[in-house]
């Protein structure tokens, strides 16, 4: 869903995701924060299926996380995603993951794509992706 600061995603955390300290284990907000990513896509008319009958594969080559505080087992939480940067070949986007129950931020990343072809070799976003994608950059 879009909003005027970015595009929505909202997620209730399943028990599987949480570690024995009872939170969700560090290596898993990067699984919350793709599927954000695909619905933002998808919402845009490139979710995988169409990016894949263009033979294009959106590489994630840099991630950063900054850990903030906790999300826990049945935590209701927000995604929102802008994109800070969009070359010709790359899209980085700007992830924040809020607490529903209480609006905090509890992390937020950013993660940087490149566009690539199924042999693995850089391509440009295809156009209409790329002028969809704007309407997120802030």
């Amino acid at each position: 869903m879009q909003t005027n600061k970015g595009h929505r995603y909202s997620y209730r955390v399943p028990l599987y995701e949480i570690d024995m300290g009872q939170a969700v284990y560090h290596g898993n907000y990067f699984h919350f924060f793709e599927l954000a990513r695909e619905a933002l896509l998808r919402d845009l008319g490139f979710g995988y299926p169409e990016l894949v009958a263009r033979q294009v594969h959106l590489a994630v080559v840099e991630a950063h996380l900054h850990y903030r505080q906790p999300v826990r087992y049945d935590d209701q939480i927000d995604i929102i995603t802008t994109v800070p940067l969009l070359k010709s070949r790359s899209v980085q986007f700007h992830q924040q993951l809020f607490l529903s129950a209480t609006g905090k931020l509890a992390n937020d990343a950013r993660i940087t794509t490149v566009s690539i072809n199924f042999s693995g070799r850089p391509i440009p976003l295809p156009p209409e992706l790329r002028q969809r994608l704007e309407t997120f950059m802030g």
